[in-house]
C-alpha cells in the first residue's frame, strides 16, 4: 500500500469501527450481548488510536472518552460474565450449590443492568457521545499517517506487552496480570488491524515468536481473561452472606486458576 493510502484506511477503518459502536449501543435484543460488542469494538477503535500516537494525528481526548465510554459499560459486562462463569462450574459440579450462587449473581447483573439504563435510557447519552467522538475523529489529518508511524506504534506496544508480561510473570499481583493481559490484547488487535492498513507492511513483520502472532496473542488472552473471570467470582463468593460450602466452592476456583497454563 503506498503512503498516501494508509490515511484513508485507517480514517475508513475507524468509521467502521464507531458505527460498530452505534450498532451495539442500538441495544438489540440481547442487551448483554450488545453490551460486550461494544465494549469490544471500543477497544479496537482505541487500539487503533494507540498505534498511531506518533503520527501527527491528536488522539488522546477521543482516546480519553472513547475509554470513560468504555468503562460506564465495563461494570454491566462484568456482571454478566461472573454468572457465565459460575454457571460454567455448576456445570463442572453440579451437586456443589453453584446454582443458589449463580441465580444471586444474576439477580445482581439484573439489577445493576435496570440501574443504568434508568440513569441512561436506551443509551442515549453514550450515543450522544459517540457522535462527537465520530466528530472529533473526521477532523483529525488523516493523510499525513505514513508506514513509520504504525512502525513506531507497534514497536512501543510490543516493548510495552513485554514489560507487562516480565513484571505480571515477577510479582504475581493480579492488577499485574490483568495489565499484561490488557497489553496482549491490544498488541493482538493492533496486528490484526494492520492487514487493512497497509499490507506491505504487514507482509514484512517477522512473527517467530508467540509475542508477534496475532493467533497466540490471541489464545494467550483468552487464558488470562479466563483467568480474570474466575478471580472476579471468587471475589464475590468471599463476601456473598451465607453460601453453603463456601470453602468447597473456593477451592474449586482456586483449582481452577492453579491449573491454568503458564
Amino acid at each position: 500500500m503506498s503512503p498516501p493510502a494508509i490515511g484513508p484506511a485507517a480514517r475508513a477503518l475507524a468509521d467502521r469501527e464507531c458505527i460498530a459502536i452505534a450498532d451495539a449501543l442500538a441495544l438489540q435484543p440481547d442487551v448483554h450481548d450488545a453490551v460486550h460488542r461494544a465494549r469490544k469494538t471500543i477497544r479496537r477503535l482505541r487500539a487503533l488510536l494507540a498505534v498511531l500516537e506518533s503520527s501527527e494525528l491528536e488522539t488522546a481526548r477521543t482516546d480519553a472518552a472513547l475509554r470513560r465510554l468504555g468503562q460506564g459499560l465495563s461494570a454491566l459486562r462484568d456482571a454478566h460474565v461472573v454468572v457465565e462463569t459460575c454457571q460454567h462450574f455448576a456445570g463442572q459440579h453440579p451437586a456443589r450449590p453453584w446454582e443458589a450462587v449463580c441465580r444471586r449473581l444474576t439477580a445482581r447483573r439484573d439489577v445493576l443492568l435496570a440501574r443504568a439504563l434508568g440513569r441512561d435510557p436506551a443509551f442515549a447519552r453514550r450515543q450522544a457521545a459517540l457522535v462527537r467522538i465520530a466528530g472529533d475523529l473526521q477532523a483529525q489529518p488523516w493523510e499525513a499517517l505514513r508506514a513509520r508511524d504504525l512502525r513506531k506504534g507497534l514497536a512501543r506496544s510490543e516493548r510495552r506487552t513485554a514489560k507487562a508480561e516480565k513484571r505480571a510473570a515477577h510479582t504475581g499481583d493480579p492488577e499485574d496480570l490483568h495489565r499484561w493481559r490488557r497489553r496482549v490484547r491490544r498488541l493482538r488487535m493492533q496486528l490484526e488491524a494492520l492487514p487493512a492498513l497497509d499490507g506491505a507492511l504487514a507482509a514484512s513483520i517477522k512473527r517467530k515468536g508467540p509475542g508477534h502472532r496475532a493467533r497466540a496473542l490471541h489464545t494467550l488472552g483468552d487464558q488470562l481473561g479466563r483467568q480474570q473471570d474466575q478471580r472476579m467470582v471468587r471475589n464475590l463468593v468471599r463476601v456473598m452472606p451465607g453460601v453453603p460450602e463456601r470453602r468447597a466452592l473456593l477451592a474449586q476456583i482456586g483449582a481452577a486458576l492453579a491449573a491454568a497454563p503458564g
